[in-house]
This record gives structure tokens, sequence and C-alpha cells, in this order.
């Protein structure tokens, strides 16, 4: 099963973050939990769980790009 992994809300006041990494790569294995990436607001930097066990499945976010809330940002196979 795919689990989405989505940009997380981040106040009531951002809409958007700019995405900054992944730590892991799209074939690499995750335990839920694992800091998987970074995001930034214009607030803070946020790191982002691996919201299940499995495979990092497929990456869509790119470092530099900007991303609305609730964007998917990849998936996990779990």
């Amino acid at each position: 099963m795919r689990v989405e992994i989505k940009v997380p809300q981040q106040g009531l006041t951002v809409d958007y973050v700019t995405f900054l990494q992944w730590n892991v790569k799209a074939g690499d294995s995750v335990k839920k939990g694992d800091i998987i990436a970074e995001i930034e607001s214009e607030k803070a930097t946020l790191q982002i769980d691996s919201p299940a066990d499995g495979v990092l499945a497929e990456t869509i976010c790119v470092p530099g790009a900007e991303y609305n809330i609730g964007d998917i940002m990849g998936y996990v196979e779990a």
C-alpha cells in the first residue's frame, strides 16, 4: 500500500514552504518516525518524518522549490 507524504500545516498564516532536502533516496528502507526530509517556512525549519514503515518509493519535491501546504511530497510503499 502506498502512503502519501504531504507538506504539513505550519500554522494558520503559512501557505507554502520551501523544500530543502531529502535525507534518504528513493529505494531506501524507512521506519515510521524516521526523518526523511527537511522543509523551511518563513518561521522555521521542519524535519519531515516517515508516515509508515516501508520503502521510499517516490520523491516528488525538489530542493529549492516552493510547495503549498497539503501538496504530496512523495510516497512510502508500506
